[in-house]
């Protein structure tokens, strides 16, 4: 009788430890799948109002700015070395210059002043008392067609939007797969952030994905000073001139637009980006030279800048093509899910109209003037606009 009790006793207390064994399980996998999906209930920065009233055209490209390029550029090479996991990519040195009959005279640039902001546009988080320049695009709205795999052929449309109020910026990179009516899939990339003299300094990173067959699931990144705040709520360090999954395009731009980068065959860029996973050092090459995008403004001469990664992980990698006679702008954009693994998921988006900006902001009156000012026509070679 009294072992029928104990090992009654020894299989109720083996229960009891299953039991809180498997809730203890439940909790934590509970706990990862919250963590994994951790976003901060902040709401999004709203929108940079643009009115956009003149359609670009192609132009000669603005000659590049008398500066020495700066960053971890690299030279031409058949056998460029890869980026490791934890190892620093090593720094380039910069191509010998050009024959003195080859180089180009750098032209005297319009009065920065003219297209300068207001005073009360400055915002707080302005570094300084630093305003961009004429370096910067204006306000730019870009329509894109969108083509692609996925399981399948995939159809559909897509936006750009590169936004600008005084130092103040955003990137918004909207796609969606099905009819705009009724889209099958959506994905929105948003960049909000400050402009500074080496650049766009991302302040918040936002990716939302929706649609009758894409759910809704968001992912937010958070930066601070020396660090950013992942998808999955922990904090790692970065660089200042970190960029995220969208505003490296405007990045990527503005180094090409004022020779900041060389856009020669075989040029080596890298950029650190923060992605919702990890920071990551990212390398980008131009390929060959210049190739032809067919488009509806008609054939555009481009750079073929692609991503020259072996260790993703994973993550998405882009191409794209920048057209010198558009701002160096983006005429056709390519992003692969998992390129190294299986190279079949992808999107690439094809400027399928003119790019549309936005006017200059009026130059303030100058003190003691009577005059009333008047707004400035918009600049006769648009190739060479500045900030908005």
């Amino acid at each position: 009788m009294a072992g029928r009790l104990s090992r009654r006793r020894v299989a109720t207390l083996a229960a009891l430890t299953l039991l809180v064994l498997v809730l203890h399980l439940a909790l934590l996998g509970g706990a990862q799948q919250w963590l994994g999906q951790w976003t901060p209930e902040t709401p999004e920065p709203d929108r940079i109002q643009a009115v956009f009233v003149r359609a670009l055209q192609p132009a000669a490209p603005p000659p590049p700015m008398a500066t020495r390029p700066r960053g971890n550029e690299g030279t031409p090479g058949p056998d460029p070395v890869k980026a490791k996991p934890g190892l620093t990519a090593p720094t380039g040195t910069t191509p010998s210059p050009l024959p003195r009959a080859d180089t180009p005279s750098p032209a005297t640039p319009p009065p920065v002043d003219a297209l300068q902001g207001p005073v009360a546009l400055q915002l707080p988080e302005t570094p300084g008392d630093y305003q961009p320049g004429m370096e910067w695009p204006l306000s730019t709205e870009m329509h894109y067609q969108l083509t692609g795999n996925y399981r399948g052929p995939v159809y559909g449309q897509a936006r750009v939007q590169w936004l600008r109020d005084g130092a103040h910026y955003q990137v918004h990179l909207e796609a969606s797969i099905g009819p705009s009516f009724a889209p099958l899939m959506t994905r929105r990339l948003s960049s909000d952030g400050m402009i500074g003299p080496d650049g766009l300094m991302p302040r918040r990173f936002d990716e939302v994905n929706g649609g009758l067959a894409g759910g809704n699931r968001r992912v937010s990144l958070l930066f601070d000073d020396g660090g950013v705040v992942l998808g999955n709520g922990q904090r790692v360090p970065r660089d200042d001139a970190t960029q995220d999954a969208a505003s490296q395009f405007v990045q990527l731009t503005w180094m090409f637009l004022t020779g900041r980068q060389t856009a020669q065959p075989g040029w080596l860029v890298q950029l650190s980006l923060a992605l919702p996973r990890r920071v990551h050092l990212w390398r980008y090459m131009v390929r060959g030279t210049t190739e032809t995008v067919d488009t509806p403004m008609g054939p555009l001469e481009a750079w073929h800048v692609d991503s020259d990664m072996t260790d993703t992980w994973g993550d998405m990698e882009t191409e794209m093509w920048l057209a010198p006679s558009l701002q160096y702008l983006p005429v056709r954009i390519r992003i692969w899910q998992d390129r190294r693994k299986a190279g079949s998921s992808y999107i690439d988006l094809t400027l399928k109209e003119a790019p549309l900006q936005a006017m200059p902001a009026p130059a303030p009156a100058a003190s003691g003037s009577s005059a009333t000012p008047s707004t400035p026509a918009a600049p006769s070679v648009p190739a060479q606009s500045g900030a908005s």
